[in-house]
Protein backbone atom coordinates (compact mmCIF):
# COMPACT_ATOMS: atom_id res chain seq x y z
CA UNK A 1 0.00 0.00 0.00
CA UNK A 2 2.80 2.33 1.22
CA UNK A 3 4.34 1.86 -2.45
CA UNK A 4 1.35 3.14 -4.43
CA UNK A 5 1.12 5.60 -2.50
CA UNK A 6 4.62 7.22 -1.92
CA UNK A 7 6.14 8.99 -5.28
CA UNK A 8 9.59 6.50 -3.62
CA UNK A 9 9.58 5.76 -0.15
CA UNK A 10 7.79 2.49 1.15
CA UNK A 11 7.70 3.32 4.78
CA UNK A 12 5.52 5.78 6.72
CA UNK A 13 6.83 8.88 8.63
CA UNK A 14 6.43 8.17 11.98
CA UNK A 15 5.04 10.21 14.62
CA UNK A 16 8.30 10.77 16.38
CA UNK A 17 10.20 11.73 13.17
CA UNK A 18 7.12 14.18 11.95
CA UNK A 19 7.39 16.18 15.60
CA UNK A 20 10.71 15.33 15.92
CA UNK A 21 14.12 17.64 16.51
CA UNK A 22 13.86 19.44 12.94
CA UNK A 23 13.26 23.15 11.79
CA UNK A 24 9.55 23.97 10.33
CA UNK A 25 10.45 27.18 9.60
CA UNK A 26 13.77 26.57 8.06
CA UNK A 27 12.02 23.72 5.60
CA UNK A 28 9.54 25.75 4.59
CA UNK A 29 11.74 29.04 3.97
CA UNK A 30 13.80 25.96 1.41
CA UNK A 31 11.02 24.71 -0.36
CA UNK A 32 9.54 28.77 -0.70
CA UNK A 33 13.13 29.72 -2.53
CA UNK A 34 12.00 30.14 -6.18
CA UNK A 35 13.86 27.71 -8.53
CA UNK A 36 13.55 30.30 -11.58
CA UNK A 37 11.12 28.75 -13.84
CA UNK A 38 10.91 29.68 -17.61
CA UNK A 39 7.66 31.26 -18.22
CA UNK A 40 5.41 29.90 -20.84
CA UNK A 41 6.87 32.50 -23.07
CA UNK A 42 9.98 31.11 -23.06
CA UNK A 43 8.88 28.89 -26.04
CA UNK A 44 9.24 31.79 -28.48
CA UNK A 45 12.91 32.03 -27.71
CA UNK A 46 13.06 28.17 -28.07
CA UNK A 47 12.01 28.65 -31.09
CA UNK A 48 13.82 31.34 -31.71
CA UNK A 49 17.08 28.86 -31.38
CA UNK A 50 16.09 26.95 -34.66
CA UNK A 51 16.96 29.78 -36.37
CA UNK A 52 14.02 31.87 -38.18
CA UNK A 53 14.45 34.51 -39.82
CA UNK A 54 12.30 37.31 -42.82
CA UNK A 55 12.84 34.78 -45.82
CA UNK A 56 11.12 32.04 -43.55
CA UNK A 57 7.85 30.92 -43.89
CA UNK A 58 6.47 29.01 -40.53
CA UNK A 59 3.27 27.06 -40.15
CA UNK A 60 1.29 27.36 -36.68
CA UNK A 61 -0.54 24.18 -37.07
CA UNK A 62 -3.46 23.93 -33.99
CA UNK A 63 -2.89 28.08 -34.34
CA UNK A 64 -6.12 28.95 -31.79
CA UNK A 65 -6.40 32.57 -32.34
CA UNK A 66 -3.51 33.41 -34.14
CA UNK A 67 -1.80 35.22 -31.11
CA UNK A 68 1.81 33.08 -31.37
CA UNK A 69 1.53 33.26 -35.26
CA UNK A 70 1.58 36.88 -35.04
CA UNK A 71 4.63 36.78 -31.99
CA UNK A 72 6.32 34.88 -34.26
CA UNK A 73 6.02 37.33 -36.79
CA UNK A 74 6.69 40.25 -34.63
CA UNK A 75 9.88 38.32 -33.35
CA UNK A 76 11.25 36.80 -36.39
CA UNK A 77 9.77 38.97 -38.93
CA UNK A 78 9.26 35.43 -40.84
CA UNK A 79 5.33 34.88 -43.13
CA UNK A 80 3.21 32.80 -40.85
CA UNK A 81 0.06 30.37 -41.64
CA UNK A 82 -1.89 29.79 -39.04
CA UNK A 83 -4.23 27.00 -39.15
CA UNK A 84 -7.02 25.60 -36.40
CA UNK A 85 -9.98 23.36 -37.00
CA UNK A 86 -12.28 25.84 -34.49
CA UNK A 87 -14.17 28.45 -36.75
CA UNK A 88 -14.22 30.71 -33.54
CA UNK A 89 -10.59 30.62 -33.24
CA UNK A 90 -10.66 31.81 -37.07
CA UNK A 91 -12.97 34.69 -36.55
CA UNK A 92 -10.93 35.43 -33.55
CA UNK A 93 -7.60 35.14 -35.22
CA UNK A 94 -8.53 37.57 -37.91
CA UNK A 95 -9.85 40.23 -36.05
CA UNK A 96 -6.30 40.27 -33.83
CA UNK A 97 -4.34 40.29 -37.33
CA UNK A 98 -6.37 43.03 -38.53
CA UNK A 99 -5.06 45.66 -35.73
CA UNK A 100 -1.98 44.00 -35.07
CA UNK A 101 1.39 46.06 -36.88
CA UNK A 102 2.74 42.44 -38.03
CA UNK A 103 -0.64 41.28 -39.63
CA UNK A 104 0.43 41.22 -42.85
CA UNK A 105 2.87 38.70 -42.39
CA UNK A 106 0.07 36.48 -40.73
CA UNK A 107 -2.71 34.52 -42.87
CA UNK A 108 -5.25 32.46 -40.20
CA UNK A 109 -6.88 29.82 -42.38
CA UNK A 110 -9.47 26.65 -41.12
CA UNK A 111 -7.75 23.86 -41.58
CA UNK A 112 -7.15 20.20 -39.66
CA UNK A 113 -3.44 18.82 -38.61
CA UNK A 114 -4.48 15.75 -40.39
CA UNK A 115 -5.05 17.76 -43.90
CA UNK A 116 -3.53 20.68 -43.63
CA UNK A 117 -4.46 23.36 -46.27
CA UNK A 118 -0.53 23.73 -47.80
CA UNK A 119 1.77 22.82 -50.72
CA UNK A 120 4.14 19.73 -50.39
CA UNK A 121 7.21 21.38 -48.70
CA UNK A 122 5.67 24.40 -48.00
CA UNK A 123 7.17 25.68 -45.08
CA UNK A 124 10.92 26.10 -43.38
CA UNK A 125 9.45 25.76 -39.87
CA UNK A 126 6.22 23.66 -37.54
CA UNK A 127 5.12 25.10 -34.96
CA UNK A 128 2.75 23.31 -32.05
CA UNK A 129 1.93 24.41 -29.06
CA UNK A 130 -0.06 22.51 -26.92
CA UNK A 131 -2.48 20.93 -29.46
CA UNK A 132 -1.89 17.39 -29.97
CA UNK A 133 -3.93 16.27 -27.06
CA UNK A 134 -7.22 16.60 -29.13
CA UNK A 135 -5.40 14.74 -32.16
CA UNK A 136 -7.58 11.36 -33.04
CA UNK A 137 -5.34 10.13 -35.81
CA UNK A 138 -1.51 11.12 -34.32
CA UNK A 139 0.35 9.34 -37.43
CA UNK A 140 -1.41 10.88 -40.58
CA UNK A 141 -0.80 14.17 -38.26
CA UNK A 142 2.30 13.94 -38.07
CA UNK A 143 2.73 12.50 -41.78
CA UNK A 144 1.28 15.59 -42.89
CA UNK A 145 3.17 17.88 -40.93
CA UNK A 146 6.47 15.95 -42.56
CA UNK A 147 4.73 16.42 -45.80
CA UNK A 148 4.35 20.21 -45.69
CA UNK A 149 7.91 20.80 -44.66
CA UNK A 150 10.94 21.68 -47.00
CA UNK A 151 13.45 19.18 -46.65
CA UNK A 152 15.82 19.43 -43.42
CA UNK A 153 12.68 21.74 -42.37
CA UNK A 154 12.17 21.71 -38.35
CA UNK A 155 8.95 21.74 -35.75
CA UNK A 156 9.16 22.79 -32.84
CA UNK A 157 6.04 20.61 -31.06
CA UNK A 158 5.05 21.03 -27.20
CA UNK A 159 2.79 18.68 -25.63
CA UNK A 160 1.59 17.42 -22.32
CA UNK A 161 2.36 13.52 -21.36
CA UNK A 162 1.07 11.71 -18.70
CA UNK A 163 3.88 10.62 -15.73
CA UNK A 164 3.39 7.30 -13.63
CA UNK A 165 1.96 8.84 -10.91
CA UNK A 166 -1.24 9.44 -12.98
CA UNK A 167 -4.36 7.44 -11.58
CA UNK A 168 -6.90 6.12 -14.11
CA UNK A 169 -9.51 7.82 -12.36
CA UNK A 170 -7.78 11.39 -12.61
CA UNK A 171 -7.23 10.25 -16.50
CA UNK A 172 -10.37 9.66 -17.16
CA UNK A 173 -11.67 13.19 -15.14
CA UNK A 174 -9.04 15.43 -17.13
CA UNK A 175 -8.95 14.27 -20.61
CA UNK A 176 -13.12 13.39 -21.11
CA UNK A 177 -13.71 17.47 -19.74
CA UNK A 178 -10.76 18.39 -22.22
CA UNK A 179 -11.61 17.06 -25.11
CA UNK A 180 -8.50 15.24 -24.89
CA UNK A 181 -7.15 11.64 -26.61
CA UNK A 182 -5.90 9.25 -23.84
CA UNK A 183 -3.61 7.81 -26.16
CA UNK A 184 -1.92 11.87 -26.98
CA UNK A 185 -0.41 11.44 -23.46
CA UNK A 186 1.81 8.69 -23.82
CA UNK A 187 5.37 9.45 -24.53
CA UNK A 188 6.47 6.03 -26.04
CA UNK A 189 3.28 6.56 -27.90
CA UNK A 190 4.37 9.60 -29.40
CA UNK A 191 8.49 9.39 -30.34
CA UNK A 192 7.61 5.93 -31.95
CA UNK A 193 4.87 7.64 -34.44
CA UNK A 194 7.37 10.58 -34.71
CA UNK A 195 10.11 8.32 -36.21
CA UNK A 196 7.66 6.41 -37.76
CA UNK A 197 6.64 9.70 -40.08
CA UNK A 198 9.85 10.91 -40.86
CA UNK A 199 11.08 12.88 -38.54
CA UNK A 200 14.26 12.64 -35.92
CA UNK A 201 14.10 13.76 -32.44
CA UNK A 202 17.32 16.43 -31.88
CA UNK A 203 16.45 17.47 -28.72
CA UNK A 204 14.04 17.03 -25.72
CA UNK A 205 13.69 19.73 -22.93
CA UNK A 206 11.11 18.23 -19.99
CA UNK A 207 9.71 21.23 -18.93
CA UNK A 208 7.56 19.16 -16.25
CA UNK A 209 5.40 21.94 -13.62
CA UNK A 210 8.14 25.08 -14.80
CA UNK A 211 5.62 27.18 -17.14
CA UNK A 212 2.89 26.49 -13.47
CA UNK A 213 5.59 27.30 -11.06
CA UNK A 214 6.52 31.15 -13.08
CA UNK A 215 2.96 31.95 -13.96
CA UNK A 216 1.98 31.40 -9.83
CA UNK A 217 5.12 33.29 -8.57
CA UNK A 218 4.38 35.90 -10.79
CA UNK A 219 0.56 36.24 -9.57
CA UNK A 220 -0.39 35.83 -13.27
CA UNK A 221 -2.53 32.43 -13.21
CA UNK A 222 -5.42 31.54 -11.07
CA UNK A 223 -5.60 29.17 -7.97
CA UNK A 224 -6.56 26.15 -9.22
CA UNK A 225 -7.06 24.51 -5.99
CA UNK A 226 -9.71 27.03 -4.74
CA UNK A 227 -11.51 26.54 -8.34
CA UNK A 228 -11.92 23.07 -7.75
CA UNK A 229 -13.17 23.56 -4.39
CA UNK A 230 -15.93 25.99 -5.31
CA UNK A 231 -16.59 24.00 -8.29
CA UNK A 232 -17.39 21.25 -6.19
CA UNK A 233 -19.34 22.72 -3.32
CA UNK A 234 -21.52 24.95 -5.80
CA UNK A 235 -21.74 22.64 -8.35
CA UNK A 236 -25.72 22.98 -9.30
CA UNK A 237 -25.55 26.57 -8.99
CA UNK A 238 -22.86 26.96 -11.28
CA UNK A 239 -24.61 24.86 -13.92
CA UNK A 240 -27.33 26.75 -14.06
CA UNK A 241 -25.38 29.99 -14.33
CA UNK A 242 -22.71 28.99 -16.80
CA UNK A 243 -23.70 25.89 -17.85
CA UNK A 244 -22.49 22.12 -18.03
CA UNK A 245 -20.12 22.84 -21.10
CA UNK A 246 -18.37 26.13 -19.80
CA UNK A 247 -18.40 24.56 -16.00
CA UNK A 248 -16.99 21.10 -16.94
CA UNK A 249 -14.03 23.05 -19.44
CA UNK A 250 -13.46 25.04 -16.66
CA UNK A 251 -13.15 22.25 -13.93
CA UNK A 252 -11.09 20.12 -16.28
CA UNK A 253 -8.19 23.10 -16.89
CA UNK A 254 -8.24 23.08 -13.49
CA UNK A 255 -7.45 19.72 -13.07
CA UNK A 256 -5.02 19.83 -15.73
CA UNK A 257 -3.23 22.87 -14.02
CA UNK A 258 -3.17 21.55 -10.43
CA UNK A 259 -2.10 17.53 -12.43
CA UNK A 260 0.97 19.09 -13.98
CA UNK A 261 1.80 20.85 -10.75
CA UNK A 262 1.80 17.61 -8.99
CA UNK A 263 3.51 16.31 -11.27
CA UNK A 264 1.07 13.56 -12.90
CA UNK A 265 1.28 15.50 -16.15
CA UNK A 266 4.77 16.98 -17.29
CA UNK A 267 5.21 19.46 -20.17
CA UNK A 268 7.55 18.26 -23.04
CA UNK A 269 9.25 20.83 -25.80
CA UNK A 270 10.17 18.13 -28.76
CA UNK A 271 12.61 19.33 -31.70
CA UNK A 272 11.81 17.74 -34.98
CA UNK A 273 14.07 17.72 -38.26
CA UNK A 274 12.06 16.02 -41.43
CA UNK A 275 14.74 13.61 -42.07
Amino acid sequence: MWEMMNDQWSNPVTVDEMYGDWDWDAAIAAVDRSLDPRPSSSIIDMFGALGPGPSDVVLDIGGRDAQHGLELADRFGCRVLSVDPAEANIADGKAAISEHECGHLVEAVHGFIEEIPADDGAFDFVFSRDMFAHVADANRALAECVRVLAPNGLMLFHQVFATDLLEPIEAGQVFGHTAAVPERFSVGGFEGAVEEAGFRIENVDVLGSEWYEASQEAGTAPNYLLQVSRLRRNKEALLEEIGEVAYRVVYGNALWSINQILGKLESRVYTLRRV
